[in-house]
């Protein structure tokens, strides 16, 4: 299962990846951060296909109760059952299916019985082979029809995607937008937003979020923060994952924050990972730059310093319209321990209709050592927000 929210069917892909391509130019121009490494085109059939001998058994004909010729991907269960759609991903014991009738289904590998795709895949080998063809799998055996025919071992499937002709590269995003606005005896307005976009390959997945909020009561400002974080994840094993790099901005000026800015080269290791369940963790060494708004006489408006970061993200597909997401990140400079500051997002979002969910999240920001500002006015080490919203993904 994937931390990225459910996608739509088939039909919407076009819309999806336009939709996706300015989320991503918008992203990244905030972040400030240099295009990422793209997927090498492997439409030039600069696969690894040709290397590896040719199969010894022929791919299995046929299935007696269903059309394998039809166009469409196929898979069965071991309870026998059938589904038609597309086989969109194979990766970390999970393979993702996207039937016109049931929507996106994720399911263990180890409860499918067979596999025909009828659009080719990308197959990525534990040893880092890439092979494209049309994959087959029958009980332990695996079969990738490309220029000539592989013949594998179920266990020698690392992750495949599937191939549009072009890039293998998939996209995913949400886009959530809250607001309450009061008027009478008392004027007061809130808005916040979170957005998320997820760019996936058979080996990578890069992530960028945007989480903000601002309030006003009685024409005054009371709350302007905004956090945009953005990982590229490659993965390195089955559960073990390198992210080169993260990245984080953080704006708060009632935290007396003109910005933080943290860099981390943190490693990863996929704890659970089933159909419903979902737990990464990651460590690592962090560089911390933080510009104070405005700081008392003698003091030093900026600071840099070295740190150690921790994260968890864990997330659970509750029902099939009910998700749960647990995040959670603490970055602590080094040697100066107490000056952490952390930061937890809660969210359940319930399947409304189409794409849309109604999305509830409790974020909790802190900053266990927090600088008085340029009046004498030291802030609170913590802020708390419960949000309600429609979100729509996409």
């Amino acid at each position: 299962m994937s931390l990225a929210p459910r996608q739509p069917s088939r039909r919407d892909r076009t819309r999806r990846a336009a939709s996706a391509a300015v989320l991503a130019t918008l992203l990244q121009a905030c972040a400030g951060l240099p295009s990422l490494p793209r997927t090498p085109d492997l439409s030039d059939g600069g696969d690894d296909i040709l290397s590896l001998p040719a199969a010894t058994e022929p791919v299995p004909q046929g299935a007696g109760a269903v059309p394998l010729d039809d166009g469409a991907d196929w898979i069965q269960l071991k309870s026998g059952e059938w589904l038609r759609g597309q086989l969109l991903r194979i990766r970390d014991g999970l393979l993702e299916f996207d039937s016109d009738e049931l929507g996106e289904r994720s399911f263990d590998t180890a409860k499918v019985s067979q596999i025909r795709t009828a659009s080719p895949q990308i197959v990525v080998t534990p040893d880092s082979k890439s092979l494209r063809g049309k994959l087959a799998l029958q009980g332990d055996q695996v079969w990738v029809a490309g220029e000539q025919t592989v013949q594998l071992g179920r266990e020698d499937i690392f992750a495949s995607l599937a191939f549009d002709g072009v890039n293998p590269v998939d996209w995913a995003g949400k886009l959530t937008l809250g607001a309450t606005l009061r008027s009478g005896n008392t004027s007061q307005n809130d808005f916040t937003a979170f957005a998320e976009l997820v760019r996936e390959t058979a080996r990578t997945r890069w992530i960028s979020s945007y989480n903000g909020t601002l309030s006003e009561a009685q024409s005054v400002e009371t709350n302007n923060n905004h956090r945009l974080r953005s990982a590229y994840d490659l993965s390195v094993t089955r559960r073990l994952f390198l992210t080169l790099p993260k990245v984080e901005a953080y704006v708060d000026r009632f935290q007396n924050l003109e910005y933080r800015l943290t860099a981390s080269l943190p490693i990863g290791y996929e704890l659970l990972d089933t159909a419903r369940h979902d737990w990464r963790v990651s460590l690592g060494p962090a560089y911390q730059l933080t510009q104070f708004d405005t700081v008392l006489a003698g003091q030093d408006q900026q600071d840099g310093t070295f740190a150690a970061t921790v994260s968890s993200q864990y997330a659970w597909d509750v029902t099939d319209s009910v998700d749960f997401e647990f995040d959670y990140a603490i970055t602590t400079p080094l040697p100066d321990t107490e000056e952490y500051n952390h930061n937890l997002v809660l969210r359940v979002s319930v399947d409304l209709v189409a794409n849309l969910q109604l999305d509830i999240a409790f974020v909790w920001d802190r900053v266990n050592a927090p600088i008085s500002d340029g009046g004498g006015v030291l802030p609170e080490p913590d802020d708390y927000r419960t949000t309600i919203g429609l979100g729509w993904s996409f």
